[in-house]
């Protein structure tokens, strides 16, 4: 009977082998201890900017609503009042009542429901840029003081084109009342 020392190098390359799978186990250990644990990246979703046409067509339907509300209940009101009534000072209330009805109607359909019946039809939004809930104070903003702007600047048509056109070079696509307003219209997935 052949004994097997334990110097035999057959035993020895055995020893060896098992040593080294034991260190590499306790190293692979050592390595997942000392690196803390990576996040999964979550798909972070790049919304899609809803263009300079889309947004064109989009408030030429707005205003064909809006026309049509004034046509329907302001207009046909004034036609019943005197000459008197109809201008206050060097400003046509009709033009003041036209106007609260154009920031009342993009305001609040905004707000509520984050797009008016222009963008519905067209499928596109708007959205705070931060993800949170539109605010007033963005929609005071973004439909008053810089729309006001934009048709104060109606007489310096080539002003006003510039700052509508500017969305179509922006990347994110977004006007002076967008930027204004830190918000965003983007194509709705709904």
């Amino acid at each position: 009977m052949i004994q097997h020392s334990t110097y035999t190098p057959l035993a020895r390359s055995r020893r060896t082998r098992l040593r080294n799978r034991d260190l590499m186990k306790t190293e692979e250990e050592n390595q997942h201890q000392q690196l803390p644990e990576q996040p999964v990246e979550e798909a972070v979703e790049v919304p899609h900017y809803a263009g300079f046409w889309v947004r064109l067509w989009a408030f030429l339907l707005d205003l064909l609503v809006l026309f049509s509300i004034n046509s329907v209940f302001i207009n046909s009101w004034f036609i019943f009042l005197d000459d008197g009534f109809q201008s206050i000072g060097p400003f046509a209330t009709l033009t003041f009542i036209h106007a609260l009805t154009f920031f009342l109607y993009f305001a609040i359909m905004t707000k509520l429901l984050g797009k008016t019946v222009g963008k519905m039809v067209l499928g596109i939004k708007v959205v705070s840029t931060d993800g949170s809930p539109l605010t007033w104070k963005q929609m005071f903003f973004r439909e008053g003081v810089v729309r006001l702007v934009y048709h104060i600047q109606i007489f310096w048509f080539m002003l006003f084109l510039w700052v509508y056109i500017l969305i179509a070079f922006v990347p994110t696509k977004r006007g002076l009342h967008d930027l204004v307003a830190d918000t965003s219209v983007i194509h709705d997935k709904k």
